[in-house]
């Protein structure tokens, strides 16, 4: 049976975000966020005294807006609102309810859709009155305060009260993909981070043929390595089952939710390798690239940053991913793999709201429009990311053109240079107004 759902909606800036955040920090809620189901909103699983419940954050409900992407976030949230089996009506505890709250409680009564109004912002150390709430016509009035934890406990005993019991369901691990060419080191690795050996390594090429899931915990999540068969080009395979396990290695990529990159320190970054990166990069996944038997080079200081310059040239296409220098005979950094694994595939949620991308970029594409072929003039309405994992933006403009790979490199380092989404390719895309 599908969970409950638990839509918060209101005004711009009246804390649904942190709301929103808290409900999932509460009791350690099992959650791995999933990539956009629609333009300024996302979805969690929450949990609350073994009930759990899908829990939705939408944009802002925009009075009058001045953007036409403003109106189309308002219409989306009051969807949410109609589809929901609870809404959570957000206002700001700082101020009275104003003029077009009133109409979204009579659009919420309109649906008859059960609604708890959250009185946001209240001080906990003073006497508050909640009389001028009750003018919004909601029997379940509840003041809190988001940012300091104050009445989330009262608040989600009666969500539970009023939503269907469902039991959580058992989260699915994250999918890690070991990825590179024959007798890199991937099963060391994955031996390495297992803490035991799982997986027969041999010095011989191509002793992993399948996909092997191996199942750890780090910090107190679960986790599945799944080890790759070696990729290198089939015409150089003689064997057909290792021919077989490259291309499920290849298919795997597109399940895989981080990839791992492994290259050997003692090849350098071969023409292969790129490969590899790009067809990860091409399939929208964070990864992060890690440069294998680093104990056979001998290198000082300078021949460090020599050897990783030449990775970063040769893998420039990938610049954005993390890149580690390990042992996993010895062990050395291998304990870092993880962390960075996290990293990028958090790096990869973020959102940036509508309103603080366009005060960034606009200015930017504006100043800097594209070039056409005819010399036409591109003129930008406004951005939005549209999607995560990968990060996706939307660049609406007046007019259908295909943006040249410069331009869009161009836009990607700038987004980068303000919110960096390590680890993850960005999509952009231009549509017309």
């Amino acid at each position: 049976m599908p969970l409950p759902s638990v839509v918060i909606i209101g005004l711009p800036n009246v804390g649904k975000s942190t709301l929103f955040n808290k409900i999932l920090r509460q009791k350690k809620a099992l959650v791995h966020r999933k990539p956009g189901m629609t333009r300024d909103a996302i979805s969690d699983i929450g949990e609350w005294e073994n009930h759990c419940f899908e829990i939705i954050d939408t944009g802002g409900i925009f009075e009058n807006p001045s953007e036409p992407l403003n109106e189309k976030v308002t219409e989306k949230a009051l969807e949410f609102a109609e589809k929901g089996d609870l809404v959570l009506f957000v206002v700001d505890g700082t101020r009275l309810p104003l003029p077009w709250e009133e109409e979204v409680a009579r659009r919420l009564k309109k649906m008859g859709k059960q609604t708890i109004l959250v009185v946001n912002k209240v001080d906990a150390r003073k006497k508050f009155d909640l009389t001028p709430y009750y003018s919004l016509g909601f029997e379940k009035v509840i003041p809190v305060s988001a940012e300091h934890n104050h009445g989330l406990t009262d608040l989600m005993d009666l969500v539970i009260s009023i939503i269907p019991e469902r039991p959580c369901p058992e989260v699915e691990a994250l999918k890690i993909l070991i990825l590179g060419r024959p007798n890199v080191g991937k099963s060391s690795i994955v031996n390495r981070l297992a803490g035991k050996e799982r997986i027969i390594v041999d010095e011989k090429p191509g002793t992993t043929r399948d996909v092997i899931d191996v199942e750890i915990k780090f910090r107190g999540e679960k986790y599945r390595l799944l080890d790759t068969a070696g990729i290198r080009k089939l015409s150089r395979t003689r064997d057909s089952l290792e021919a077989a396990g490259i291309i499920k290695a290849k298919k795997a990529i597109k399940q895989a939710d981080v990839c791992l990159i492994v290259m050997d320190a003692t090849d350098g970054p071969t023409h292969y390798d790129a490969k590899i990166a790009q067809t990860v990069s091409e399939e929208g996944k964070p990864m992060v690239l890690v440069v294998n038997k680093w104990d056979l080079i001998k290198a000082d200081t300078a021949k460090y940053f020599k050897i990783r310059q030449d990775y970063i040239e040769k893998l420039k296409f990938v610049s954005f991913a993390p890149i580690l220098f390990v042992s996993a005979l010895t062990g050395r950094r291998i304990s870092n793999i993880m962390e960075e694994i996290e990293s990028v595939y958090k790096e990869g949620q973020k959102r940036i709201k509508t309103s603080e991308l366009n005060r960034y970029l606009l200015p930017i594409l504006r100043s800097t429009p594209p070039k056409t072929e005819r010399g036409e003039e591109v003129k930008f309405f406004y951005a939005a990311q549209t999607g995560i994992l990968p990060p996706t933006f939307v660049l609406f403009a007046n007019r259908k053109i295909k943006l040249e790979e410069i331009y869009r490199r161009f836009i990607e380092r700038k987004i980068r240079e303000k919110w960096e989404f390590k680890g993850n390719p960005i999509r952009i895309k231009l549509r017309k107004k």
